[in-house]
């Protein structure tokens, strides 16, 4: 199963195997159609489903991680009156600014 859906994504998406996480079970890959130089998919109108939901898909995760090149950014709905709340505690700088990126506050 792990050949033909890493040669389905190889043949049919074009994306381009190049780590493996076991501890994870995670497979990392590069896509061949996206252009670095321009920013741009290469195949934009045929893309994949993935590509085409991303990263909203990820939106209604608890803790949605985008990749750090993704311009996409969550902001909480709530993110003003959380940032006040968290101003009035007695938590370090350092510690509330992790706290609001990990809350996506900002």
């Amino acid at each position: 199963m792990r050949e033909l859906f890493l040669g389905w994504q190889r043949v049919v998406n074009g994306f381009e195997l190049i780590e493996v996480e076991e501890e994870e079970a995670l497979f990392v890959f590069r896509c061949t159609h996206f252009d670095w130089r321009t920013r741009k998919c290469g195949s934009y109108a045929s893309r994949p489903f993935m590509c085409r939901d991303y990263p909203r898909a990820l939106l209604d995760q608890p803790w949605p991680v985008l990749f750090d090149a993704c311009g996409f950014r969550p902001i909480a709905r709530n993110a003003e009156q959380m940032r006040a709340a968290l101003r009035d505690q007695q938590i370090p700088e350092a510690e509330r600014e992790k706290l609001e990126k990990k809350l996506y506050l900002r």
